[in-house]
């Protein structure tokens, strides 16, 4: 998989810290278009969805900053996205977690995080990711009404 783009609208993430790790959008609507070899991917989001941006604890912070670049902060974003079940999509998850966590890699390649980082980054969420894929709770329960998902061929 390549990624080429990563577009959203407003440029920039908005989001509130709630602590504990967990920041909340603070935009009314947010769109992040993932431009790739297998066409856009486009999430759109509003206001209270809530991330953890890199998952992992503070002990991975001075190896891998938990929130990122601009770009990078969007990929841990549309990550998050990808392993909420969505209800506009009958509570299926957007797009398988093999994909989800082959775009987060391809997509962390694309925005310059080094080759052995992001094969970290990636291992880590096919070694730990499959409880946060699988489980659900109340604030995946919260997310899941909070955004929708198209893919644009």
């Amino acid at each position: 998989m390549k990624v080429f783009n990563v577009i959203s609208t407003p440029a920039r993430l908005a989001v509130t810290p709630l602590g504990n790790r967990l920041y909340e959008q603070a935009n009314d609507v947010e769109t992040i278009t993932v431009v790739t070899d297998c066409g856009n991917l486009v999430f759109t989001s509003r206001k209270g969805f809530v991330t953890n941006f890199r998952s992992g604890g503070p002990l991975v912070d001075p190896f891998i900053d938990q929130i990122g670049d601009e770009a990078k902060s969007k990929l841990y974003k549309v990550h998050d996205l990808i392993y909420t079940p969505c209800a506009a999509l009958g509570m299926e998850h957007p797009l398988s977690r093999k994909f989800g966590d082959e775009l987060l890699h391809a997509g962390l390649l694309w925005a310059k995080m080094g080759y052995i980082k992001a094969g970290l980054v990636y291992r880590s969420v096919r070694l730990f990711g499959g409880p946060a894929y699988d489980e659900d709770d109340a604030l995946t329960s919260a997310n899941s009404k909070l955004f929708t998902f198209s893919w644009q061929s």
